[in-house]
């Protein structure tokens, strides 16, 4: 029985992925045919929204914790 536990973790994180993607593509979907320019925008800002995360997580996990410099910050034990 000890392959429960990661077979478990593993199906609840699919779920949870599937849940905030569908989370997600509602406003999208509602907003398809009545709201045209609605529907850019949000594909806009979203897409703006998800490369500004992406890029404040590679400079805080290159720069900040040394991970692309020669001064890590992170020691693992």
């Amino acid at each position: 029985m000890e392959w429960a536990a990661p077979l478990v973790f593993g199906l609840g994180t699919v779920a949870g992925m599937m849940f905030i993607t569908a989370a997600l593509a509602v406003p999208f979907k509602f907003s398809e045919r009545r709201f045209v320019r609605l529907n850019r925008g949000l594909g806009l800002v979203s897409g703006l929204v998800s490369l500004a995360f992406g890029l404040f997580i590679v400079y805080q996990m290159g720069y900040m914790s040394g991970l692309f410099t020669h001064n890590p910050n992170r020691v693992p034990r």
